[in-house]
């Protein structure tokens, strides 16, 4: 990037700008400007492939620029030769040229309010000079005027800032204002009180309609000066939480910074973001004029998002803190809000990891012990049982010996009596015989199937046999079963011994 080059276009733009009584930044973003100067277009198809140049930006801008880039003279007041000028100037041009290079003489200027004439859309006033008595006369847009949220009145001391032209209706020389700011504590301090109570009867400063700042927020909206301390001290103490914050810079002293900040704060409005936050140094009511501007105020009160003013101050606390949703006195305090939910869930996190492993330690001891516990009562209880199994194998044994013993025994009978074992033996069958015929003709006797065949019905009720009338009931299904057969019956009556 060639930066002779931009700072050449920074310094046409600001004459450009003070032309028109318009901000620097709606000549020319400063992305366009270091495109330009990147780039360095030398013809109109150049410039005009750059974005953010146009048919109406190019026709009014553009051969000003290609002049700068190509290392030529722009057209401005020739000096006048010691002979007449061969061509001579109409008064429109000359007045032109006039303006355009008295544009460059911008200045800030002290005097006293000595007349003040507010018309229409506009007002003249003059200023003098308390020392000499040398007047200046100023004019000032109303839109201006009323941005700087200040009521001028004769006698009042004020700073007034703006570039010298000639008034080409009137070829009046006059201070064309761009802003007018007031001097000394005691001004300053009454046109502070004075807001402050008329927001302050319309509850704006009010608690209650104050919104809380988002827990675990991530998008933030920046406000501040590029070249001031503050956004680095901001910046540096955001933890890592993954916070995107877009950053838009901003004059912060003087009545110049009230339209850089209103700018700003519009810009904000349609951007997706969770807090907006304005920042700078501390200062004095003088230094911080901006920060108490009504129309200011009243910007931040009607945000569409929860806004954080970190604004450092001596006594009297900034009215754009007063109707933020939360104020702090330094940027670091700024940060350490928005660090906070996160610091909080990180710390609970932690406090539940531990709980959660003290919680596993303990049922991991209590499931150790229970463990523990039931293999000592598995373990018990094989004993026992090898113990008693170790008995019964015990009492086996003794039986096989007992056991052989006896078998011994009737081997030993079989030898030396042989026939007194045959006739027992006979003797025993033959009185199991006899039993046995005994039985079966019992159960001949007794078997249901005989009853059956001779007459009698076995009857059922709900599966069982009935043996009483008192089993039954009038109305009830029984089951009868004959010798060949069954079928069901309905109890109609019921006869009792």
């Amino acid at each position: 990037m060639d930066n002779i080059l931009l700072q050449k276009l920074k310094s046409w733009r600001k004459n450009a700008a003070n032309l028109q009584g318009i901000e620097p930044f709606r000549v020319f973003a400063n992305k366009v400007l270091e495109n330009i100067a990147e780039v360095g277009p030398k013809n109109k198809d150049e410039l005009m492939a750059i974005k953010g140049i146009r048919d109406k930006k190019y026709a009014k801008y553009g051969k000003d620029v290609l002049a700068i880039i190509n290392g030529e003279e722009i057209l401005e007041l020739p000096d006048l030769p010691d002979k007449q000028l061969e061509k001579p100037l109409s008064v429109s041009k000359y007045l032109g040229l006039l303006n355009k290079r008295l544009s460059k003489y911008q200045a800030r200027i002290r005097g006293e309010v000595s007349s003040l004439d507010i018309r229409g859309n506009y007002l003249f006033f003059s200023l003098k000079d308390k020392d000499d008595g040398s007047t200046l006369s100023c004019f000032m847009w109303k839109s201006n005027y009323e941005l700087c949220g200040i009521s001028l009145e004769i006698g009042m001391e004020i700073i007034v800032e703006g570039f010298p032209e000639v008034y080409a209706p009137s070829g009046r020389f006059n201070f064309r204002t761009s802003t007018v700011e007031l001097i000394g504590e005691g001004e300053l301090k009454k046109a502070y009180d004075r807001l402050k109570k008329k927001l302050e009867a319309e509850d704006l400063f009010l608690e209650e309609r104050k919104r809380k700042i988002p827990d675990l927020l991530q998008r933030i909206g920046l406000i501040t000066s590029e070249t001031g301390a503050v956004i680095h001290d901001f910046l540096n103490n955001l933890n890592k939480y993954g916070f995107q914050t877009t950053f838009m810079d901003s004059r912060v002293e003087g009545q110049g910074a009230v339209k850089d900040l209103i700018f700003a704060i519009d810009y904000f409005r349609n951007k997706d973001i969770d807090v907006l936050v304005i920042i700078r140094g501390g200062g004095s009511l003088e230094s911080l004029q901006a920060f108490n501007n009504e129309t200011l105020v009243r910007k931040i009160a009607g945000f569409n998002k929860p806004v954080i003013c970190g604004i450092g101050h001596e006594k009297d606390v900034p009215l754009a803190s007063l109707a933020a949703d939360k104020m702090v006195s330094t940027a670091t305090a700024a940060a350490h809000i928005l660090n906070g939910s996160w610091q909080k869930a990180v710390h609970g996190i932690e406090l539940n990891k531990k709980r959660i492993f003290v919680s596993f330690n303990d049922a991991l001891s209590e499931n150790l012990d229970m463990i523990n516990n039931f293999f000592q009562t598995i373990k018990d209880r094989f004993g026992l049982i090898f113990r008693s199994f170790n008995r019964a194998e015990e009492s086996l044994k003794r039986s096989f010996v007992s056991l052989r013993s006896r078998i011994s025994e009737i081997k030993r009978g079989l030898i030396r009596y042989p026939g007194l074992f045959s006739s027992g033996l006979f003797r025993a069958i033959n009185q199991t015989k006899q039993r046995v015929l005994s039985l079966e003709k019992l159960m001949l006797t007794y078997n249901p199937e005989r009853q059956l065949k001779l007459g009698y019905s076995i009857v059922r009720s709900g599966g069982k046999i009935v043996k009483s009338i008192g089993r039954v009931k009038i109305g009830r299904m029984v089951d009868v079963k004959l010798s060949d057969g069954g079928f069901e019956s309905e109890v109609k009556k019921i006869h009792k011994k």
